[in-house]
């Protein structure tokens, strides 16, 4: 029999695929061949301590999202099911795995707070996954923390997608891992960030950057409000490009959106908006930036506005 491509295995597993690519190797994977490598790529990870049930808790959601105005929705909640049950089948850990752990995922537009057990308190942006057991947390997507100090020694511990260790003490911070890049931003207290054999003590006011576990960027002194201002129903936008408001818009709402306008693609623009829901915001950006924004059917086309 054919051998399956293998670098479209790899692509799913950097999460990395488009819908019609997700649809192809979920299908495999409910074959014989396909559950004999799920079964064993899902032991080889658990072993190795690199397997992250994080990622996998929100893919299918996004397969939904992607797909769902498409003729193919059926289809794809179908192949989604099918997917579900070959892995609960496929491993038989995975149910003594949920048990022991609570896993969390906001769907589009979602801002949710979540009360761990040691009274931590996350607030998760839209489209970001949780996965939380006692002081040690898996995060995808982006999260506002508020971490208890311990009574003990026993440090609070983030894992991220990015493979970015995130050790806490007693501390308030921002954290954002999509798309291979991780961003950090500590509000108060202190963290350390290991990356293999690298450690990055940060202090208030910090940002640190990493793309593909590699350190792009660490200022000092920012304003740490600009960055979680999403919390409070806003976005504050300070030198941002109309590629980063794409991405978000994408990101935040799994919208499609398109820059019609390519001289927007070098401006830059500073200005707060609210934020939850995305016809209030698309409207507040058309005011404050002078644009024309139009969305139907979760698809946002962004142009200048003649009148002005």
């Amino acid at each position: 029999m054919e051998q399956f491509d293998q670098n479209l295995l790899q692509k799913y597993r950097r999460n990395e695929c488009s819908p019609e690519e997700y649809a192809k190797v979920l299908e495999w994977f409910t074959t014989a061949e396909g559950r004999e490598y799920l079964e064993a790529a899902m032991s080889h990870d658990l072993e190795q301590g690199t397997y992250s049930p994080v990622e996998s808790a929100g893919l299918y959601q996004r397969i939904l999202d992607t797909t769902q105005p498409r003729k193919n929705r059926f289809a794809a909640l179908k192949v989604a099911a099918i997917f579900t049950g070959t892995l609960l089948l496929g491993y038989g850990g995975w149910k003594s795995f949920r048990n022991d752990n609570t896993v969390i995922h906001t769907a589009y537009g979602e801002v949710r707070t979540v009360v761990l057990p040691d009274q931590s308190v996350v607030t998760l942006n839209a489209n970001s996954t949780l996965r939380y057991k006692d002081r040690e947390v898996w995060m995808e997507g982006e999260a506002y923390f508020s971490i208890k100090p311990s009574a003990g020694s026993k440090p609070f511990l983030v894992h991220t997608a990015s493979k970015i260790n995130v050790e806490v003490l007693g501390t308030t911070f921002n954290l954002v891992d999509r798309h291979g890049k991780m961003q950090i931003v500590l509000t108060s207290g202190k963290v350390r960030l290991r990356n293999n054999n690298e450690a990055t003590i940060m202090k208030p006011g910090d940002l640190v950057e990493y793309k593909k576990q590699v350190r792009t960027t660490l200022k000092q002194h920012t304003d740490t409000l600009n960055y979680s201002s999403w919390k409070n129903n806003s976005l504050h936008f300070e030198n941002a490009s109309f590629a980063e408001l794409s991405q978000l818009l994408e990101d935040t709402y799994g919208v499609e959106v398109e820059i019609r306008d390519s001289s927007l693609l070098h401006q830059q623009f500073t200005g707060t908006v609210p934020g939850q829901r995305i016809d209030v915001l698309l409207n507040g950006l058309s005011q404050l930036f002078h644009l024309k924004v139009t969305n139907e059917n979760n698809r946002v086309i962004i142009e200048k506005d003649n009148k002005y």
